[in-house]
């Protein structure tokens, strides 16, 4: 498996060509390559991926609403109840209800923006701090938490113009081909056009597809030196380690946690043009909106709940569309992230992301820079508090720790985690070892956490 990607990340790293840096829009690549400048890239995803973080913190209750707590670690009631149930504002598309606070009076909010997402849950005190919009949620060995909040789980779906349609599957799939090694759901679909090109993309779409239930819609984008079909069929990028499969890893993770949660997603697994180029941020994006236009003509969609996720270069991806197309998408999780398309949000647009803290490729890097400055874009556009400093994993600790800032736009969360380890997606997080594993991997769960509180 480590010799299937290894070939073409050696030639595209011969050429000179770097995995993460900063881009300006239009360029091909990033950091030095299309003649972008070279922001805090390295070398292009993959090499030796060696670390690993173990699970650490303490969850706090703060209310039936999703998000807003650190995985892992016991759980830390934050004292004697004093709250009753409170029920969040009206929310855009339906009512939130901001759940029973366990130490606190959970009060909710009105849902903001178009999203229809739900009212925010105000936490109450917990294990040693006052979440509000969120709360701080710190892993690690501090073992703090916050109350749990952010966005509820409410908003009614906006069903797409594929809703209805008998007939949209076929469609979409006629003509299209499976892909060894990948789900027996995923399908590379025929001959998409955009911008006068045929393009290629995977497509997963649940065995049991209902047109008339609107699915959340998840993108998928590879990273460097890897593909749609390594996307679908779990191969990881970084390095060899066990459960890298379509059962355990295909899309990051995700469709695993989605069936495990009993809430099946529609994934798409883009891919460059041609095949192994860089992502061309002026030209991928208008593919972005070409496939999600295909996909919401033809199946049941919830135009509401429109996600986008990827590592390294589709992190960077993925950051480039939560600025430019903020208005499209409910939420963004980027692994390893780094500057790339527009430089500034275009609206809110809920956002978590996670780095290692010895990534050489897609470095941590500071508040207008790299991982951290991707998050600080967000957290300002969001309206949330910033803080003089916030807690990260330490080098050698073999744990994450994760922070949720407070005062957000009710809605749109913006959430952070570290970890001890290097460039990858997939580090195991036990406290004893390093290492890298398809299921054990730590991210895939919290991400998914993420996206299933919209």
């Amino acid at each position: 498996m480590y010799m299937k990607w290894l070939p073409t990340l050696v030639f595209g790293l011969s050429l000179g060509i770097v995995g993460c840096g900063s881009s300006t829009p239009g360029t091909s690549g990033s950091g030095g390559s299309g003649g972008a400048t070279t922001g805090t890239g390295g070398k292009g995803s993959g090499g030796s991926a060696t670390g690993g973080s173990a699970s650490g913190g303490t969850t706090a209750t703060g209310g039936t609403a999703s998000g807003g707590h650190a995985s892992g670690g016991v759980t830390a009631t934050g004292g004697t109840a004093t709250g009753g149930t409170a029920t969040g504002g009206t929310a855009t598309g339906g009512t939130a209800t901001g759940g029973t606070a366990t130490g606190g009076t959970a009060s909710g909010g009105a849902a903001g923006g178009s999203h229809g997402g739900g009212g925010q849950a105000t936490g109450g005190s917990a294990a040693g701090g006052k979440g509000t919009g969120g709360g701080t949620a710190v892993g690690g060995s501090s073992g703090t938490g916050g109350a749990a909040g952010g966005s509820g789980n409410g908003g009614a779906p906006k069903p797409s113009a594929g809703c209805g349609k008998t007939d949209g599957l076929k469609t979409l799939t006629t003509g299209g081909s499976s892909v060894a090694g990948a789900p027996s759901t995923s399908m590379r679909l025929n001959g998409v056009m955009s911008g006068g090109k045929s393009r290629l993309v995977i497509m997963d779409v649940p065995a049991d597809y209902d047109a008339t239930k609107p699915y959340r819609l998840i993108f998928s984008w590879r990273q460097l030196g890897g593909s749609d079909t390594g996307n679908a069929t779990g191969l990881h990028p970084a390095g060899a380690g066990p459960n890298f499969d379509a059962e355990h890893y295909a899309y990051f993770g995700l469709r695993r946690e989605a069936l495990n949660a009993k809430q099946p997603a529609i994934f798409i697994a883009p891919d460059t043009d041609p095949a192994g180029a860089l992502w061309d941020y002026n030209k991928d994006s208008v593919y972005f909106e070409d496939l999600l236009k295909l996909v919401t003509d033809n199946l049941c969609i919830d135009e509401s709940r429109v996600f986008t996720t990827g590592f390294s270069y589709g992190a960077m991806m993925s950051f480039g569309l939560s600025n430019g197309k903020a208005s499209k998408l409910r939420a963004a999780v980027t692994m390893a992230p780094s500057q790339f398309g527009p430089s500034a949000a275009s609206g809110p647009i809920a956002y978590m992301s996670t780095t290692g803290m010895s990534d050489g490729t897609c470095v941590w890097g500071n508040a207008t820079s790299g991982g951290e400055g991707c998050v600080m874009t967000h957290a300002k556009a969001n309206g949330c508090t910033i803080p003089s400093t916030f807690p990260t994993a330490a080098v050698g600790s073999k744990k994450y720790v994760c922070y949720d800032f407070q005062g957000c736009m009710p809605g749109y969360p913006v959430k952070v985690c570290t970890f001890d380890g290097p460039h990858t997606p997939s580090s195991v997080d036990d406290g004893t070892q390093v290492g890298e594993d398809g299921l054990k991997a730590f991210i895939p769960p919290l991400a998914w956490q993420f996206i299933s509180q919209f």
